[in-house]
């Protein structure tokens, strides 16, 4: 009898260590999954980071020559003003 138990109960401990292994082999595997996405995520951040940046350049420049195209358009009319 208490062979039977004894077997019974490293059976249910082999059955519940296997549990707990699947379990943290499960939650690892997510983890992984996240950081993989993560790391995705991260990429597209910086890569959209640099667009802005470049856009953001090329609308400075962009006032920069309509502010220096405005300021001729006020000296020609004032030429023509005086004419």
């Amino acid at each position: 009898m208490t062979e039977q138990l004894s077997h019974f109960l490293d059976t249910a401990l082999a059955v519940i260590l296997g549990v707990i292994g699947w379990m943290i082999k499960k939650l690892t595997d997510r983890l992984d999954n996240d950081e993989k996405r993560l790391t995705s995520i991260e990429v597209e951040l910086a890569t959209q980071r640099e667009r802005d940046t470049a856009v953001e350049n090329r609308m400075s420049g962009l006032e920069t020559t309509v502010k220096e195209i405005n300021g001729k358009l006020d000296r020609m009319m004032e030429m023509l003003m005086r004419k």
